[in-house]
């Protein structure tokens, strides 16, 4: 694992180092940027979502038909 994460490091080195001083500071704004962000976000319960999908009290057969009427296609559907 440490040796991956070392060539990841490497490879990403090698193509930075020959950045000019000032885009080396933009890019460790945006890094320290980004780990503030992703400190900001909390974990979004699945409870939240409970109840979004509406199916209209379709049976799964209906709604099967339903979503392949919707359907476009620009050549002919050949049937298996």
């Amino acid at each position: 694992m440490e040796a991956t994460i070392s060539r990841k490091i490497g490879y990403r080195w090698n193509t930075l180092k020959y950045l000019d001083n000032n885009t080396k500071i933009d890019l460790i704004t945006l890094l320290m940027q980004s780990l503030k962000d992703s400190e900001e976000k909390k974990p979004v319960p699945a409870s939240k979502y409970y109840g979004i999908w509406g199916d209209d009290g379709m049976s799964a057969e209906e709604f099967v038909d339903a979503i392949k009427a919707e359907r476009k296609f620009s050549q002919d559907i050949v049937k298996l």
